[in-house]
């Protein structure tokens, strides 16, 4: 992709919050130039704003390539967080646009007005100015926010009980997230979403959603067109951010795995098997019968094993952070659910990045926890990759 006119991912980042800002902060048009009302603001500013802000984020992704390989894990934790923030800002501004677009068909106003921005896209461009306003190598979570896993065991017997506990509670609170999380995107892709729609969605490709383009129905409007490829370039980045997290190396294994998920529970007609189906996955119970083994052999002392202990504590926490951006992008998705029977390509773009986004969740979890065999996304040091690199234990 193009990245020119930008040394790098926070120079870019200052456009792009420079535009959103201007849409947010932009005046009602005069009731003569407004296209929906007196004192609202033209949808022709709106979708022209849209078009810079796609322009924009589409050269942010190859700026950010730096710190998704990095070996740091805190910047791997920071720019995830950081693209997911860009992704729900932008499914707000395409669900403005597909509102344009879908009041111009029906014939029915859907207004662009200033409280109506200010209810959910205003929202959104505050929380997305907050996110990136830390710098990446913040991560998640700011390092003087972090839990320090409670006061220091005294005793090597103590520490290897601290340890243990830490491990017990961070893995439970990131299974039971996922559990919570997933379950009600599962559940809506299942059981509230066109099946055809899921099926082809799971596997579908930037140039596919693409070529959504050209089946914008002939003898819409200029404007229609305009709102609708507009949005449909605003889904495009954040289907490509949502799978730049996956990584080029579990993206295909990772939708299939999930594809496979859903089918099985749209046989057995029931949500219940995600529970089991994470339990499988994430291997909690084997990584806490082999930790006694690894405390048993490692020769570090006592300080290293609080130190440890704090580690794993803190992966909870930014877990937290990084579902609740997870869980910012599934609400917005739901905003244009409305708008798919008057545009039925964009059904079909939305579902891959539900999709995308149930399969980041899933193997984000398993990231975070780290023990087994597979590929892991590789967004932080996991939990078991913890404990071993600090306890010096190769398997």
């Amino acid at each position: 992709m193009n990245t020119t006119g930008y040394s790098s991912y926070e120079d870019a980042i200052q456009d792009y919050l420079g535009i959103f800002r201007a849409m947010r902060d932009a005046p009602p048009a005069p009731a003569a130039a407004a296209t929906r009302g007196a004192a609202e603001i033209s949808a022709e500013t709106l979708i022209e704003q849209a078009a810079q802000i796609a322009n924009v984020s589409a050269r942010i992704l190859p700026l950010a390539t730096g710190y998704l390989e990095s070996p740091e894990p805190t910047l791997r934790e920071g720019i995830s967080g950081q693209l997911l923030a860009q992704a729900a800002a932008e499914l707000e501004v395409a669900t403005e646009l597909l509102n344009i677009a879908a009041g111009d068909v029906s014939g029915t106003p859907a207004p662009i007005t200033r409280s109506t921005r200010g209810t959910s896209l205003k929202d959104a461009i505050h929380n997305l100015e907050k996110a990136l306003a830390k710098p990446v190598s913040d991560g998640l979570v700011a390092p003087d926010l972090l839990r320090r896993g409670g006061e220091a065991a005294t005793t090597p017997q103590d520490a290897r009980k601290a340890l243990q506990l830490a491990v017990d509670v961070t893995t439970g609170a990131i299974s039971q997230r996922v559990v919570e999380v997933g379950g009600d995107l599962a559940y809506n892709l299942v059981f509230n979403t066109e099946w055809a729609a899921v099926i082809q969605s799971a596997g579908l490709l930037s140039k596919d959603i693409d070529e959504l383009l050209d089946q914008i129905k002939e003898g819409a409007s200029k404007l229609i067109q305009s709102a609708v490829k507009t949005a449909i370039r605003t889904l495009l980045n954040v289907f490509d951010k949502i799978m730049a997290l996956l990584g080029k190396d579990v993206e295909d294994q990772a939708r299939k795995q999930i594809q496979k998920w859903l089918e099985d529970m749209q046989k057995a007609g029931k949500i219940g098997l995600f529970d089991k189906l994470v339990v499988g996955l994430y291997k909690v119970d084997a990584l806490k019968v082999a930790l006694p083994g690894w405390l048993d052999k490692t020769t570090v002392g006592m300080e290293v094993i609080n130190t440890t202990t704090t580690n794993v504590a803190a992966l909870s926490d930014k877990f937290t952070v990084l579902v609740g951006r997870i869980n910012s992008v599934g609400d917005v998705i739901g905003l244009a659910k409305f708008i798919q029977t008057e545009f039925p390509q964009v059904l079909v773009v939305v579902t891959a990045i539900r999709v995308a986004l149930l399969a980041v969740l899933v193997y984000g979890g398993f990231d975070y926890i780290g023990y087994g065999q597979g590929t892991f996304l590789n967004l932080t040091k996991g939990v078991s990759e913890v404990i071993r690199d600090n306890l010096g234990i190769t398997v």
